[in-house]
C-alpha cells in the first residue's frame, strides 16, 4: 500500500477497538481492489465524538462496535430502514457530509449460516444474549422465517428484546439461560451465542451447559478469538453442525466494504487476511 495525500480514510470506532481484526480484513481488500484507502482503529470517548470526527476529517466510512451501536443512532443524519427496525448500527457511510447508519451484523450471521447449508423457515433458533449483536441476529433470523427465543442471564433484558422484536414479528419468546436444557428438544434447533463468554483470555468458559446438545443441532458462536471456542468444541464433539464467529466477521465486513466502495468485496482475499491475523493472535 502507498499512502499519500489522496488516500481515503476508513476506520472502526469502539472501546476497546485496538484488538479489532477489521483493519487486516479491509486493508487487504482495498489493496486487492486497487483502492487508495486505509482503515484504522480509534477509541473515542463518546459516539458523538466519533460522528464529529467523521464529518470534520472527511472519513469516508466506519465500522461501529461496542459500546456505541445504539448510542450512535442519535448522532447520525439518516438510518437505513432495516437498521432502524433492529435498533442498532454497526456501519457508517459518509456521503458528502451526510452520514447514514446501517447494520451488517445480521447479514453476516445469516450468510455465515447459509454457507454451512443451514436453512431457516420453521426452525427454532435460540439466541443467547440480549445486546446489539443479539438484536441484529434475531431480527435477521425472523426475517428468514425462523422461530426465535431470546435467552439470557437477565430475564428482564431478554424479555425487553423479545418485546421489541415482537413489534415486527409476533411470538418471539424469552427466558433465562439456565432453561436451555428444557428449551431445545427440537432435533434441528439452531443455538447462537452472541455473548463474549468464552472469548480470549477466558477461553475455558462456555455460555451454556453443552450437555443437551446433540447431532442435528446447529451451534454458532459469534466469538472469533479463539477461533474454536469451548462451546464450538463441545458442540463438535456432540455431533452438531458448527459455525465459526470468524465467518460472521468476514461476511459482515464484506457487506460494509460494498456499502463504502460500491465494488464487489474480494471474499477470498479478506478470508485469507482474517485467517492470518487470527493465526498470529493465537501464536502470541
Amino acid at each position: 500500500m502507498t499512502i499519500d495525500s489522496h488516500t481515503a480514510l476508513y476506520c472502526v470506532f469502539g472501546r476497546p477497538a485496538r484488538h479489532s481484526l477489521s483493519p487486516a480484513i479491509h486493508n487487504a481488500a482495498f489493496e486487492k481492489n486497487g483502492i487508495n484507502a486505509v482503515y484504522l482503529a480509534f477509541e473515542p470517548e463518546r459516539a458523538i465524538d466519533a460522528v464529529r470526527a467523521v464529518r470534520s476529517l472527511g472519513i469516508n466510512g466506519a465500522s461501529v462496535t461496542i459500546p456505541f451501536k445504539t448510542e450512535i443512532i442519535d448522532a447520525i443524519d439518516e438510518i437505513d430502514p432495516i437498521a432502524e427496525k433492529i435498533g442498532s448500527v454497526n456501519t457508517l457511510v459518509n456521503r458528502s457530509g451526510n452520514i447514514t447508519g446501517y447494520n451488517t451484523d445480521g447479514f453476516g450471521a445469516i450468510r455465515a449460516l447459509q454457507a454451512e447449508g443451514v436453512t431457516f423457515p420453521g426452525r427454532k433458533a435460540y439466541v443467547i444474549g440480549n445486546g446489539g449483536s443479539a438484536r441484529a441476529i434475531a431480527f435477521s433470523l425472523l426475517e428468514e422465517k425462523s422461530l426465535v427465543a431470546i435467552l439470557g442471564r437477565d430475564e428482564r433484558k431478554s424479555a425487553r428484546l423479545a418485546h421489541d422484536l415482537s413489534r415486527h414479528f409476533p411470538g418471539v419468546e424469552s427466558g433465562h439461560i439456565s432453561s436451555i436444557a428444557e428449551k431445545i428438544p427440537e432435533d434441528d434447533a439452531i443455538i447462537i451465542n452472541t455473548t463474549p463468554v468464552g472469548m480470549f483470555p477466558d477461553i475455558g468458559s462456555c455460555p451454556i451447559d453443552p450437555s443437551p446438545l446433540s447431532a442435528g443441532h446447529t451451534v454458532f458462536d459469534i466469538v472469533y478469538s479463539p477461533v474454536r471456542t469451548r462451546l464450538i468444541e463441545s458442540a463438535g464433539a456432540a455431533g452438531c453442525k458448527t459455525v465459526l464467529g470468524s465467518e460472521m466477521l468476514l461476511y459482515q465486513g464484506a457487506r460494509q466494504f460494498e456499502l463504502w466502495t460500491s465494488s464487489q468485496a474480494p471474499i477470498a482475499t479478506m478470508r485469507a487476511a482474517l485467517a492470518s491475523a487470527l493465526a498470529n493472535r493465537e501464536i502470541r
